[in-house]
């Protein structure tokens, strides 16, 4: 009897912490983005990517000595292989977006992710697509266009040529973000989460290290600790959002991670001194309208 009173008691409890972990993972994938974004201000993307990789790799690897979760299997290593390449390909493009986008921009377009996993899913996994999808999709193709519209009007304006690129970027980093649920969700509970952070930290630095030899540019031992906190943020947000998904469900969950918008909003205003337009805050809006209605699938 009093075990049942106890776990009844205990369920809220870890709901609301669950509920606490998701928004503290948006609101450490956004001050790792800040990091991003202000790192990017002095070097190229692709060492920012490399360092983003190493930097993380070192918190990857005690974290993994510690808990010794196994390692991928010989066949399972393509899949690890292969969803580690688009999460490099995914944050390429995505410090390249921030690099040239107000914050809060940035992150409305990058939240198209969940339409492009959804259409993936039909894809390559067989998924049946249902009417929730389809209104979804043209929601988040308004928002694109609200976003686009006004730089789209003014190409001949100072910096718009840069910032259309900048967009196209993050809708490339989507999609490739995209690529690595879809293969996170075919692999299902294949690897442990000590494992899955060791490996998509250290084969990507393996493989960036490459192009650094000739790309590299000198750096200031004033920004190690920058750098960092662009790791440990990473770190921590994987962490939180892996461990709220396995305490509650994704439909509960899920909207959470829009709150990184507000963390965005208010990042990009107080530490690079973005004020969030009519046409960004509606183009947000209806991405993650239009991501909420996946929900009722």
């Amino acid at each position: 009897m009093n075990a049942t009173v106890n776990a009844t008691a205990t369920r809220p409890r870890t709901t609301a912490l669950a509920l606490a972990a998701a928004v503290l993972a948006a609101a450490s994938f956004i001050a790792m983005d800040g990091t991003v974004k202000w790192l990017g201000e002095r070097y190229g993307t692709a060492q920012v990517t490399f360092l983003r990789f190493a930097f993380g790799t070192l918190y990857a690897v005690p974290l993994w000595l510690w808990w010794r979760t196994p390692l991928p299997t010989r066949s399972q290593w393509r899949w690890h292989l292969l969803r580690s390449a688009l999460l490099m390909v995914a944050l390429l493009t995505w410090f390249h977006a921030l690099k040239t986008l107000p914050l809060v921009q940035a992150v409305g377009i990058g939240y198209t992710a969940p339409l492009f996993i959804s259409l993936l899913a039909i894809w390559a996994l067989g998924e049946r697509p249902s009417r929730w999808l389809w209104a979804a999709m043209a929601l988040g193709m308004a928002g694109v266009a609200v976003g686009l519209w006004p730089e789209l009007g003014a190409v001949d304006a100072g910096g718009s040529e840069v910032r259309l690129w900048g967009m196209a970027a993050a809708g490339a980093s989507a999609l490739a973000y995209a690529g690595v649920m879809v293969v996170a969700r075919h692999q299902a509970q294949q690897g442990g989460l000590w494992t899955i952070l060791l490996v998509q930290n250290l084969v990507p630095t393996l493989v960036l290290a490459v192009p650094m030899w000739w790309l590299w540019e000198p750096m200031r031992i004033s920004d190690v600790p920058m750098l960092l906190l662009m790791g440990g943020f990473a770190t921590i947000g994987l962490v939180a959002i892996t461990w709220a998904y396995s305490h509650v469900e994704a439909s509960r969950a899920a909207p959470l991670e829009y709150t990184g918008l507000v963390w965005a909003a208010l990042l990009g205003w107080l530490a690079f001194g973005e004020m969030p337009t009519g046409w960004s805050i509606g183009s947000a809006a209806l991405i993650v309208l239009g991501c909420l209605l996946l929900l009722r699938r």
